[in-house]
């Protein structure tokens, strides 16, 4: 016989017809926020579903003072080593500790590094998550832990959050292209339905070609799945497909830019020439290490403030702790455009 499963916040929120967040401040004794009618049908469908919160809130009565978790998705990528920079260094001076868990890519392994943290007692954290659907990280929100996201959104629930404007950054990246005569503009993404990042660029991507070249740029994005088509074998295609245009890459990343790169020099193009590159800089390494000045021609970028980000995600959290009740806030940090060679036909 299996075991029956358990009723969650999204059951009951589904149930009484409102919102996770709703139900969340039912649930933390706050009912004055919502409507007699709300509160009637969110109490009958608890006490009809016998729904208990989860024992993450248990761990909750252990939090210190100083301590702070920080939860990163991939901590081989450089962005994640410049991210845990600017949240340790903000932390440092403030008397906390971090402690870091990577989740490699892998939901589960966030969720049980997650619940490993909050066994430690954090006092909140700091999320880079591996994935835009995470009913476990709004469980967690939703039982009075503190948490600020980092770069990647969560759907379904009104996180803290510190990121940049990705529509921004790739207007940036489009419109230069534009000016400098590309007729062709392609998209090169690494798998990105449960990315939130990802995602949000490859839709600016879409909507910034549509409104400044006038055409569906669908068949322009090209996804990089591990194990199938790699950056040579797609950019050939897109090549094969567009005679007659003047294409430029466009990398979501600094890891599919630099893969991008690599397949231009295979296919034996030239840069500028007969193929543009550009995309977002998000490693945030010192001038001296930055790839895309090492590389000859230097890349054109939109550099993504990385360091700053685990720094203001630590400062919004901090700013949490001290005014629980305070609403979620947004903050996007402004991109920087660095036009250089890879993309100048123009001038």
């Amino acid at each position: 016989m299996s075991a029956k499963k358990r009723v969650t916040i999204s059951d009951v929120a589904t149930a009484a017809g409102v919102s996770k967040t709703t139900v969340s401040r039912y649930i933390n004794g706050h009912p004055e926020l919502m409507g007699e009618k709300t509160r009637e049908r969110i109490r009958a469908v608890i006490e009809m579903t016998n729904y208990r919160p989860s024992d993450i809130a248990s761990n909750l009565k252990k939090r210190t003072t100083n301590l702070i978790g920080l939860l990163i998705a991939d901590i081989s990528s450089p962005f994640s080593s410049a991210l845990i920079s600017g949240a340790s260094k903000y932390l440092d001076k403030r008397g906390y500790t971090l402690l870091i868990a990577d989740s490699a890519d892998d939901l589960d392994k966030e969720k049980h590094a997650l619940s490993s943290l909050l066994s430690k007692g954090v006092s909140g954290v700091l999320v880079n998550t591996t994935s835009y659907s995470n009913d476990f990280l709004i469980q967690v929100r939703c039982d009075g832990l503190p948490v600020v996201l980092c770069d990647r959104q969560v759907r379904d629930y009104n996180f803290d959050i510190v990121t940049t404007d990705q529509h921004e950054c790739l207007y940036y990246l489009i419109s230069h292209l534009k000016r400098q005569g590309y007729t062709r503009p392609l998209f090169l993404v690494e798998p990105w339905e449960n990315n939130a990042v990802r995602m949000k660029r490859r839709e600016a991507f879409l909507e910034i070609v549509h409104a400044l070249y006038g055409y569906d740029a669908s068949e322009d994005v090209y996804t990089l799945v591990p194990g199938e088509e790699n950056a040579a074998q797609a950019l050939q295609r897109a090549l094969n497909r567009d005679s007659g245009e003047i294409p430029a890459v466009i990398g979501c990343n600094s890891i599919t830019t630099v893969r991008a790169f690599h397949a231009i020099r295979e296919l034996g193009l030239s840069i500028p020439g007969e193929i543009g590159l550009c995309g977002p800089e998000d490693w945030d390494w010192s001038s001296e290490m930055n790839w895309p000045f090492i590389v000859d021609p230097n890349v054109t970028t939109v550099k993504i403030p990385a360091t700053q980000i685990g720094s203001r995600a630590a400062a919004l959290l901090l700013e949490k702790l001290e005014h629980p009740e305070q609403p979620p806030q947004e903050v996007l940090l402004p991109c920087v455009f660095h036009e250089r060679a890879s993309t100048v036909r123009m001038r």
